[in-house]
């Protein structure tokens, strides 16, 4: 495996047009994160770029600089962050450091990793009550955008064709992953024109648009979707979210808020709502870490939890007709 310092060094040689006196005397990792973190004014740099020189020092291996590494990403206060393989996007180390008491989940890791996270689950839909469709969406993890975009778009239309007009998304199991296939399916629910994004220090902006029911993430078409149903402006949409809402699963609800006829049901979200950065350091790093927050379509910026209008303890192994939240959201929908 080549040096990390040999890869790196390119880096910095390829990003030195500004002010070299200075930037020089940063490690090109130390200084990457600089340049992109979210939280870079809250950061003493010098003390951190120094103690991350002395734990990387002749460290040639992803290994050993691990240390480092936890040190940084520590430092960051980012709980968003980790330094991942860019062969299979495994998480080589991640925040570690305090996080609030509302940050806690009260449930098992097991159940965080086996249920919520469970990227392999399945999205499902069904027909809960005359004219009332329900959408589960889960984290997607990496794959074919178009082809698990199509589950959920042919999920809608399906529903569609028995009448429904009233809608419940349930993202309380959605631990994040690539938010793209989720936008592209749920595009005609959530509306047309610009349905939200994220914001950096610089206050650049990464833009979400719908038009005629396709996703453009930032000016990019993410996917083609050859159907659109026709959802009118008015149909009603409850949106159920969790403690276990976390990442790309709350952009999707930071998406859906602003529009009209929709209802926020259940607990926060888990408050990952940051947009992360992909920075490959060398052929066996990469860094990830917050570079951008949400924002809705309002351009109202959430940089804590995704709040709820009515509040519902979240359930797990319940029948959906005896699920609060599900009761709360017919509820609604028929009023």
């Amino acid at each position: 495996m080549k040096r990390i310092f040999q890869i790196v060094a390119v880096l910095l040689l390829c990003g030195a047009c500004k002010a070299q006196s200075t930037q020089t005397n940063y490690h090109p990792i130390v200084l990457k994160a600089k340049e992109t973190s979210l939280y870079a004014k809250e950061i003493d740099w010098i003390t951190v770029n120094k103690r991350f020189k002395v734990l990387a020092e002749n460290k040639e291996s992803v290994e050993d600089l691990k240390p480092a590494l936890q040190y940084l990403i520590n430092s960051l206060g980012d709980k968003h962050a980790a330094f991942r393989s860019p062969k299979d996007y495994s998480i080589i180390v991640q925040y570690t450091g305090a996080i609030t008491q509302t940050d806690t989940v009260s449930l098992s890791l097991d159940f965080f990793n086996t249920v919520v996270n469970d990227v392999s689950a399945r999205f499902s839909y069904q027909l809960l009550d005359t004219g009332i469709g329900y959408l589960k969406i889960v984290g997607i993890g990496p794959g074919d955008v178009q082809k698990q975009a199509d589950f959920i778009r042919e999920g809608i239309l399906a529903l569609k064709e028995k009448q429904v007009n009233k809608w419940i998304v349930d993202l309380r199991f959605n631990g994040g992953g690539n938010m793209e296939p989720m936008f592209c399916g749920l595009a005609p629910l959530i509306g047309e024109g610009f349905v939200g994004g994220a914001i950096n220090n610089n206050g650049e902006m990464r833009t979400y648009t719908i038009e005629a029911g396709n996703f453009i993430n930032y000016g990019r078409l993410a996917c083609e979707m050859e159907t659109v149903p026709g959802i009118g402006a008015d149909e009603k949409v409850a949106v159920l979210l969790s403690r276990y809402t976390i990442s790309s699963g709350e952009m999707i609800a930071v998406a859906f808020k602003g529009r009209d006829q929709t209802q926020f049901i259940g607990e926060p979200t888990a408050g990952y709502t940051t947009g992360n950065g992909y920075d490959q350091i060398s052929d066996d790093l990469a860094m990830v870490i917050s570079q951008d927050v949400f924002m809705d379509r309002n351009k109202v910026v959430y940089r804590e939890k995704v709040g709820v209008d009515v509040y519902s303890e979240f359930q797990h192994g319940v029948d959906l007709q005896e699920d609060n939240q599900i009761i709360n959201a017919i509820s609604w929908l028929n009023q």
